[in-house]
């Protein structure tokens, strides 16, 4: 498969081996980012350097977000893609869809990280984001504990209601801001706010913007930073959403990943 060599050597992690990587960067105090680039992610960073305008406007992931609110931004966007292509370079360990490399899901991450000279040491499959808080529930809940933690995205007030609720009253944790994001345009506020915030741990699931802030946070501040993704959502229902691409690698499988 074109271009699957390159990514492929870089380190895959496991969801064990990618919460011990965040543990100790919590516990030695240094700066982590974990992203995740995937279908959304990868077109936007396709506009015009992978694929053409005529191109990129018709593909799927395009057309889906130009017709609906829920991504917070809309095609062409050259400035969303120069920040997200920065991001990526600059992150720590990179998730995408190693499981599904075969689809259109992880054909053009390879041809976006091969175009833009995106190298990353460390991968993980970015499905386990979704498993993670069940199938790793004791390093998971290491990672939280005597931590101050900032929850950014769309829920991140339930996030807060839930982790208190499950956990609060078992081991001490903080969480010091939900911040709502919802959209690409709020990214200023964003950073403003989490300049004003004493904190250890970003959780985030926010989209592109995700990745974006993902590295701001570990670069600009030295914390770490956790694009969790639809794992937050875990941590709310105690469930996993099974959308097509968790059934078709299989969910007993993903959690054994």
């Amino acid at each position: 498969m074109k271009d699957e060599g390159y990514i492929m050597k870089a380190k895959v992690l496991n969801s064990g081996e990618l919460m011990d990587r965040i543990i100790r960067a919590l516990d030695e105090k240094t700066p982590l980012s974990v992203i995740s680039v995937g279908s959304t992610e990868s077109c936007v960073m396709a506009q015009y350097k992978v694929l053409s305008e005529k191109r990129f406007m018709r593909h799927r992931e395009a057309v889906a977000t130009n017709s609906e609110d829920r991504r917070g931004f809309t095609f062409p966007n050259v400035r969303l893609r120069d920040q997200m292509v920065t991001a990526v370079k600059r992150a720590d360990i990179v998730g995408y869809n190693i499981a599904l490399r075969h689809t259109y899901a992880g054909d053009m991450v390879k041809e976006v990280f091969h175009a833009y000279g995106i190298q990353p040491r460390f991968v993980f499959d970015a499905l386990i984001r979704r498993i993670i808080p069940l199938n790793q529930k004791v390093k998971f809940k290491r990672m939280l504990r005597n931590r101050t933690i900032v929850l950014i995205g769309s829920n991140a007030n339930e996030v807060k209601e839930a982790l208190e609720l499950r956990w609060s009253k078992r081991f001490p944790f903080e969480i010091a801001a939900c911040i709502n994001m919802r959209s690409y345009d709020e990214m200023k506020e964003v950073k403003r706010r989490l300049g004003r915030i004493e904190f250890d741990l970003a959780l985030l699931t926010a989209g592109v913007n995700a990745v974006i802030l993902a590295s701001y946070i570990a670069t600009k501040y030295g914390k770490v930073a956790f694009d969790l993704g639809q794992g937050m959502n875990t941590l709310i229902t105690k469930q996993v959403v099974e959308t097509g691409f968790v059934r078709r690698v299989g969910l007993k499988k993903l959690m054994n990943m």
